[in-house]
């Protein structure tokens, strides 16, 4: 054996170990020690860190080796390169200025978060080359997720069971996350409620959804008919709604649009076939099209009927949501207005803002991490009349976010960077479509999963605007990953 076979051999073993770290520690999101490594005040998962070293000791001697990467990265790269040129033409013109922040080190700052991101992409679709590796990496993530899930269980009992948390559980939530436990609503090991809950529909609820559907369980014993990932995604769904997370609880509904139109159409045929069977003859082409739109209909109803009662009860649990069936036209502005009495008011007015960036510079973008710049000027005046946007504004140091990463492509790297962002998830979305024809392989439950991640991220993408956040690249990663691929073992 040469020596570079040997070299080989052992940063192979050292990547399995780093990898395991990797996706165990996924659940934690900001820990203070790293958030102080990485000078950041939020986006410091120890994930981040696991990931450097990976890319170090096996992506980059993987890559000198001829292994391959995913064709999909290729339209992932373009956006990349069109990022930078976005942001490095920005500096062309006239920024405005804001509170003595350089845009130049800001700018420097947003684009290692994207190249983090990508950095999750390819080496988690690199790694991941057979099914073993896949079944292990289902393993890890739920037991990191049973450690997650136990942690909210342990805050739901605390503040619903007893009305306050014990001095214990701030001192153990202070070690692994930058902020303290919220009240009424559960953060597990995140920063805050949201994130839980983007974690959940980014990973966790997906690949155990995908797992349930497709009938794979890392355990061959069985509860009944109940699998280990059966009672995960259960717990799972439990803590999601525990969140309060109106955008999280949309991403997970979003999820079952694709199983709903599957469903849809298998309960249609379904009737037309009992009509048949009532009648004793076959439904002509013609009435059987016209039967269809009315059956379709009245299940349409029924859905719409099933949401109606979903959201008043939601109205009944959540007080933000008290005011959801009352719109009154008569105000200024109703629609803000409206936004602002569900406590969403000053997310849309950031949304609106990046909107109103990209308008002026619609074709490039601003550049990353410039769009803050722009927002005193962007901002709506009903925007102005909200407390808090005032306060983030006129009395702290910070930059503002436009709160939404489909606003901020727009506005960072205007219509031809979003475009090629989305030709990247439709490249995927693809391929995932095909791979989930799979029957009982990891491949076809990552790739099912892979889809539920793009139908939650039209919803997240609303939420969360950090190209820094793990969640979605593993996701990703995970669903794109060529397994059995011999070649791109690089051996």
């Amino acid at each position: 054996m040469n020596e570079k076979n040997s070299f080989w051999l052992v940063s192979q073993k050292i990547a399995d170990v780093l990898w395991i770290i990797m996706i165990a520690v996924l659940p934690i999101t900001s820990m203070p020690l790293i958030a102080r490594l990485l000078g950041s005040d939020t986006v410091a998962a120890p994930a981040i860190v696991v990931v450097f070293f990976l890319m170090i000791i096996w992506f980059v001697p993987y890559i000198f080796r001829r292994g391959r990467m995913v064709k999909e990265s290729i339209p992932l790269f373009v956006f990349v390169i069109i990022a930078l040129a976005a942001t490095v033409l920005s500096n062309f013109r006239i920024i405005p200025a804001y509170k003595g922040i350089t845009y130049l080190s800001n700018s420097i700052e947003a684009f290692v978060t994207l190249l983090i991101g990508v950095v999750f992409f390819l080496v988690t679709s690199s790694y991941l080359k057979n099914e073993e590796k896949a079944l292990l990496t289902l393993k890890v993530i739920n037991w990191s997720g049973v450690v997650m899930l136990i942690w909210a269980g342990f805050q739901v009992v605390a503040w619903h069971g007893f009305g306050h948390y014990p001095g214990w559980m701030f001192d153990l939530q202070g070690l692994i996350s930058s902020r303290v436990l919220y009240r009424q609503r559960v953060n597990g090991l995140a920063l805050e409620p949201s994130w839980f809950a983007h974690q959940l529909n980014m990973i966790y609820l997906p690949i155990w959804l995908a797992a349930t559907i497709k009938g794979v369980s890392v355990f061959k014993k069985r509860v009944w008919f109940l699998t280990f990932e059966n009672f995960l995604l259960l717990a799972g769904i439990g803590a999601l709604l525990l969140t309060l997370s109106r955008v999280g609880v949309l991403g997970f509904l979003l999820m079952f649009t694709f199983l709903l139109i599957k469903l849809h159409s298998f309960l249609v045929g379904k009737v037309l076939t009992l009509l048949e069977k009532r009648k004793n003859k076959e439904i002509l082409s013609k009435q059987k099209h016209r039967w269809t739109v009315m059956i379709s209909v009245l299940f349409i109803i029924f859905y719409l009927m099933i949401i109606a009662i979903g959201l008043f009860v939601f109205s009944r649990v959540d007080p933000r949501m008290e005011t959801l069936f009352d719109f009154s036209v008569g105000k200024d502005n109703p629609l803000l207005s409206y936004f602002n009495e569900l406590s969403f008011g000053e997310r849309v007015v950031y949304w609106l803002a990046g909107w109103n960036v990209f308008a002026e510079h619609p074709i490039l973008g601003v550049g990353l991490g410039n769009a803050g710049f722009y927002f005193p000027k962007a901002i709506t005046p009903y925007g102005w009349n909200l407390i808090e946007v005032r306060r983030l504004v006129y009395r702290t140091s910070i930059l503002l976010n436009v709160k939404s990463l489909w606003a901020r492509l727009l506005a960072e790297t205007g219509l031809v960077g979003f475009s090629v962002f989305c030709s990247w998830l439709f490249s995927l979305a693809k391929k995932f479509v095909k791979k989930s024809e799979a029957k009982k392989t990891m491949g076809g439950v990552f790739a099912l999963a892979g889809i539920f991640v793009l139908y939650a991220l039209l919803a997240e993408g609303f939420s969360i605007d950090s190209f820094a956040m793990p969640y979605m690249w593993i996701a990703l990663g995970l669903a794109a990953a060529d397994l059995n691929s011999l070649h791109a073992q690089g051996s």
